[in-house]
């Protein structure tokens, strides 16, 4: 292979940013569990009238149980950051199924990430998500560009034809 392009170096370093993005919005996870529990508990008609009469600690002992966000959050950014590893390094040795692996994971959380917005969660999550989508986004206009291409699929050399060979005639109609 020949000298990878800058290109391809520029979306590898996107995708350890977006990496990085990712663990700190899994330490925000963290840090304001009970906001997100506050911001489902609104959104959900069952805890919303427990919220705002009783309080967090009430929605958080109630029948109508919060979500997990910690344990899956930290379960996907580890699966994820895996993937993007793993696919990472073959696409930095020229394999096209890696840039294409990487296409499919960050079409599929992109969506997952914009239903994750629907559920109007605190507004610092909104900006971890869309600064995320916009690495993603950088990255994949970066993987898909022609010198990567050209680095994944070099053109085919001109091959030496045996000097006994006979050249090569196209065939005709006649």
């Amino acid at each position: 292979m020949d000298e990878r392009p800058v290109e391809l170096t520029r979306a590898l370093r996107a995708l350890a940013a977006l990496v990085a993005v990712g663990g700190i919005t899994v330490l925000l996870i963290v840090i304001f569990h009970d906001s997100l529990i506050r911001s489902w508990a609104e959104g959900n008609p069952a805890t919303r009238h427990l919220l705002r009469t009783e309080g967090l600690a009430a929605v958080k002992a109630g029948t109508v149980r919060p979500p997990h966000f910690v344990a899956p959050a930290l379960t996907m950014y580890v699966v994820i950051a895996s993937l993007l590893w793993v696919l990472g390094a073959f696409l930095r040795n020229g394999f096209e199924w890696g840039r294409i692996g990487i296409t499919v994971l960050l079409v599929f959380t992109a969506v997952a990430s914009v239903g994750a917005v629907l559920t109007e969660p605190p507004a610092l999550f909104v900006v971890c998500t869309f600064v995320a989508m916009a690495i993603g986004i950088g990255s994949l206009v970066l993987m898909w560009l022609p010198p990567v291409t050209r680095y994944i699929h070099p053109p085919a050399a001109e091959a030496p034809r045996p000097a006994d060979a006979a050249p090569a005639v196209p065939a005709t109609r006649g």
